[in-house]
């Protein structure tokens, strides 16, 4: 039996020897590159990005607000950093990827999510002690320049219809969303996921949902809003929203930077072969070869970042 207390930044274990930060990302994998597949069919059957992106944080918001409320895990001083994290580092990363969804593959959107880790090791070297750029960094970050080159420029490889302007997009949403993991972390640390979660998500749904008539207009189904329609939205809502997002959280509490950024191995998984099974995607010699050098990129970050114990600069 292995059982070790550690602080904060650091890996906790259990019996066993598990380290339970990975339980956290594994789930949050699985639960957002599940919902990454969803979100495609709902907005390629017609439902507008901005809806797809709002309803299943206000969703999950309502659900974590109403739990954190019965346990009395709010707090004043969570709500303002909470709202800031919500609207910038949630919603609109998000609804990068779901107007990327409407013009891309599958497989090529969750592959430039992937991405992600390479922007947080970046803005982590500056923020922690515990995540200094090590050369191993600078090669992952070679080898994600190389990997979104393959997947952006060579023939075939974007789909029919698709453009460079729509990978600029997911790729923006890919900056800011690595970007906030940094304070997401300074945050979790200081407030506690139960305190931050709830009106983070709140805050990211009203605000993608106050959009909606202002910039789509509204979702328009093909044939109208169907029971699979709602009922699709809820669980995303559910799983990956309120599930998803409490989980990250938690593991930014007991983990380090690099080790929660290991969430990037799973969505390229699952978006890829998602893509080619239920969207008949084609695996393209760029999505391959632009697949692995990103998967290799995030194994060299989340290598180079597997360190203990943050510390705040």
């Amino acid at each position: 039996m292995n059982m070790t207390v550690e602080t904060p930044g650091a890996t906790t274990r259990l019996a066993g020897g598990a380290p339970t930060v990975w339980w956290y990302v594994i789930y949050t994998g699985l639960a957002w590159g599940t919902a990454n597949l969803v979100s495609k069919a709902l907005i390629d059957d017609g439902l507008d990005p901005l809806v797809m992106t709002g309803a299943p944080f206000l969703i999950g918001g309502l659900i974590a607000l109403t739990i954190a409320a019965r346990r009395g895990h709010l707090t004043r001083a969570a709500v303002a950093p909470a709202i800031g994290l919500g609207v910038l580092g949630t919603a609109a990363p998000a609804l990068c990827f779901n107007l990327g969804m409407a013009d891309l593959p599958a497989g090529i959107v969750t592959l430039l999510i992937s991405v992600s880790p390479v922007f947080t090791a970046i803005a982590a070297h500056y923020a922690f002690d515990d995540e200094r750029f090590r050369p191993a960094k600078g090669a992952g970050l070679a080898l994600a320049v190389a990997g979104v080159a393959a997947l952006s420029l060579v023939p075939g490889s974007l789909g029919d219809g698709a453009t460079v302007g729509a990978v600029a997009v997911v790729l923006f949403g890919t900056l800011v969303g690595g970007m906030s993991a940094i304070p997401s972390r300074r945050y979790a640390l200081r407030h506690g996921a139960a305190a931050l979660v709830p009106v983070q998500l709140v805050a990211a749904g009203v605000a993608a949902l106050a959009l909606v008539p202002l910039v789509r207009g509204g979702a328009n189904p093909i044939g109208g809003v169907e029971a699979w329609h709602v009922l699709a939205v809820v669980a995303v809502g559910v799983v990956a929203s309120y599930g998803g997002f409490r989980s990250i959280m938690r593991a930014n509490e007991i983990g380090t930077t690099g080790q929660v950024s290991v969430v990037g191995y799973l969505l390229p998984l699952l978006g890829v072969v998602g893509g080619i099974v239920l969207f008949g995607e084609r695996l393209t010699a760029g999505v391959a070869v632009g697949g692995t050098l990103i998967v290799l990129a995030v194994a060299l970050i989340a290598r180079a970042s597997a360190t203990p114990v943050a510390t705040d600069r």
